[in-house]
């Protein structure tokens, strides 16, 4: 064989491999795991052992001090199975990936970001010392290992955050459509919230849940870019080892991947995001809008329908932009006292109000999100309201403690406790939803230790309460002044401390094993003055008569000048 012979087999055989490669756009070749940087591994291990064991482990197990109290649990390194990875399923990850995760941490989880902490050369030794944590398989062994770099395209829509901008409806109806074949509703719920299969574990027996595809900023790997769809095309390709999440490369197109993600995308609201928590910027004042005439007392009626979106943001529609908007109230675990709640389950409300001054009356609309429910009686599920018990009596931003109040200054605690109707987490999605049956508790607050009921006449009632695929919603009704020594009076136009508590009786939360919020602040918003409706009649007609009057004085004096009684070349004499 000559040499322009070989030539030619070469470049057919070379121009194959490159035809290869092309037809497979999903992947590129396979390659061997990044190396561990020996020489990095002492300054790794001092940075581990002072950072990352107390949740990790000695050993990387995952089983740390701390990884009892929280959910979901660390990530056990023995195994080598990483969650968020740009490698195909089951395989071991860049080090470009365990590098982005140290970082940027994982929002919805305990692990926080350590790139504010951490210098780069820091999380790179640490990331080294990390990879001979793995004993299952190597990051060393060429021969045995390889890695298979997926490929995601790229944003077919070429939208920039927050993205909902220019990505068009049909592209997230034909997402809807593809979440619908691929019987994405028995993981994450009808309707995205992650409420769809209550019995999920991950690798090593623990519970897990799905993602809630309506709060972005919980999704594993989505730090500093919550809203971008390609979160979900990354996490749909790849699938999370050591979750019950699989890849789904084979059975999904790359461009059905995008609009999948185009679909989950337009589920989340877009609201401001705090770079500190990776969460929505809480909105601090509640405003309890004006309604004249009744106010519904059905949560399904209009009156009560909003969008969680920030109006700076996304515009609000035509349909609710008269209605009272959804503010996001931060929740946290109590972990002062007792039974200390380090996993609360639902981590945020979504509070709306409505009021009227002639019917003396106020609403709070208290909605949140929580997979499951209780069917265990002694452990209902429950949600309260705090307020200062002695209003009046409080000095500028002066507040009571917020759990349960103090000693000098008591709390009013409006609390409603709840069993779903005819309610089993394994039930297939309800597009109608449960009723509750709530039991309302008014308590005065003088501290953990000191909650009595009050003994006046119950004040506070519950008028609505709904479980639908995923999401709680209670609307709570009460006089605005009442003649109890410790209601709260709740004035016009001016602020009023409130806070909330919340129990998931699921997670067999009760007393002081329960989720709260700092104080917040909530405004009655004044009605609009009479004269606001017969004041601009008024102007325009002082307007029109002033113009008419103006057209006639212009008619009267050029009709004086056309019969001579004023003269347009009249010059006046010296003076």
């Amino acid at each position: 064989m000559n040499k322009i012979v070989r030539l030619k087999i070469g470049r057919i055989l070379f121009a194959g491999l490159i035809l290869m490669a092309f037809s497979f756009p999903a992947t590129v070749i396979a390659q061997p795991p990044d190396v561990v940087k020996k020489d990095l591994l002492d300054k790794g291990k001092q940075v581990y052992y002072k950072r990352c064991v107390w949740c990790h482990g000695v050993e990387g197990g995952g089983d740390g001090p701390a990884a009892d109290r929280l959910f979901t649990r660390p990530r056990n390194f023995i195994q080598g199975t990483f969650k968020i990875r740009f490698t195909d399923s089951g395989e071991l990850p860049l080090e470009e990936d365990l590098i982005r995760t140290v970082t940027n941490g994982l929002p919805g989880s305990a692990m926080p970001a350590w790139g504010g902490f951490l210098s780069p050369d820091e999380i790179t030794a640490v990331v080294q010392f990390v990879k001979t944590l793995v004993q299952d398989r190597s990051f060393d062994d060429v021969e045995d290992e390889t890695v298979v770099v997926q490929e995601f395209g790229s944003n077919p829509w070429g939208t920039k955050e927050p993205y909902h901008l220019g990505i068009p409806q049909e592209a997230i109806d034909q997402g809807k459509e593809i979440f619908i074949k691929n019987k994405c509703f028995e993981c994450h719920g009808g309707e995205g919230r992650g409420d769809g299969n209550p019995t999920m574990k991950d690798d090593w027996g623990f519970p897990i849940v799905a993602a809630d595809w309506q709060q972005c900023w919980n999704f594993r790997g989505s730090r500093r870019h919550h809203f971008d769809p390609f979160n979900v095309v990354r996490t749909v390709s790849t699938g999370l080892n050591g979750t019950p999440m699989p890849n789904f490369k084979d059975q999904i197109t790359v461009e059905d991947r995008w609009k999948l993600a185009a679909f989950v995308n337009s589920l989340c609201p877009r609201k401001k995001i705090d770079k500190l928590t990776s969460k929505p910027v809480p909105d601090f004042l509640i405003s309890s809008l004006y309604t004249e005439g009744d106010i519904a007392e059905s949560i399904e009626d209009p009156m009560w329908k909003a969008e969680d979106d920030d109006p700076s943001i996304r515009e609000r529609s035509e349909e609710t932009k008269e209605n009272p908007r959804k503010n996001y109230i931060a929740m946290a675990g109590q972990i002062t006292r007792g039974k200390r709640n380090f996993d609360p389950k639902t981590d945020n409300l979504w509070v709306s109000s409505r009021w009227n001054a002639e019917k003396n009356v106020i609403y709070y609309l208290v909605e949140y999100h929580i997979r499951f429910l209780s069917s265990d009686p002694e452990y209902p599920d429950a949600v309260a309201l705090q307020w200062p018990a002695k209003l009046s009596e409080l000095f500028g931003a002066e507040k009571p403690y917020f759990i349960n109040g103090d000693s000098k200054k008591p709390v009013d605690i409006w609390k409603a406790s709840f069993m779903a109707q005819d309610y089993n987490s394994t039930n297939p999605p309800s597009e109608t939803g449960y009723k509750l049956d709530v039991k309302v508790e008014e308590t005065i607050g003088h501290g953990f230790d000191a909650i009595t009921a009050k003994e006046s006449e119950p004040k506070v009632k519950v008028v609505d309460a709904i479980f639908k695929q995923g999401k709680v919603s209670v609307l709570f009704k009460r006089e605005l002044t009442t003649e109890g020594e410790f209601d709260v009076q709740i004035p016009s136009e001016q602020f009023i401390p409130v806070s909330f508590l919340q129990w998931s009786g699921d997670d067999k939360e009760k007393d002081e094993h329960m989720a709260i919020s700092t104080w917040y602040y909530t405004i009655l918003e004044p009605p609009l003055p009479d004269s606001l409706y017969y004041m601009p009649p008024i102007m325009a007609a002082v307007f029109v008569c002033f113009q008419g009057w103006l057209v006639w004085m212009t008619k009267r004096t050029r009709k004086m000048f056309d019969d001579g009684k004023s003269r347009r070349d009249f010059i006046p004499p010296d003076l």
